[in-house]
């Protein structure tokens, strides 16, 4: 039996449409400064979550979200204390 509709043609690329990456990151970023970036980040999604946490308190899905919470919290504090290290370590005190 013949097919009604022909097979589409192969394509090398599995999503044509995406040609350049949406983020990159610089390759001369210092760490410390990384590790900057990804603090403020963090403290984005903290401060975002805490507040649709707090609208939609006791909704279906809300202990998901505490999670999250805590997790960017607790990311957060290890980007922090790592910053904190490089820093004593540039001024020649280390803890």
């Amino acid at each position: 039996m013949k097919k009604i509709v022909p097979d589409p043609p192969l394509s090398q690329n599995p999503n044509p449409l995406v040609t350049t990456p949406y983020f990159s990151i610089h390759c001369d970023l210092i760490p410390p400064d990384s590790l900057a970036f990804a603090s403020e980040l963090l403290r984005g999604i903290h401060e975002t979550t805490d507040e649709f946490c707090r609208a939609h308190a006791n909704e279906p899905g809300q202990g998901m979200l505490v999670n999250v919470l805590h997790s960017a919290e607790m990311a957060r504090a290890l980007v922090e204390h790592a910053l904190s290290k490089l820093q004593a370590m540039d001024r020649g005190v280390m803890p």
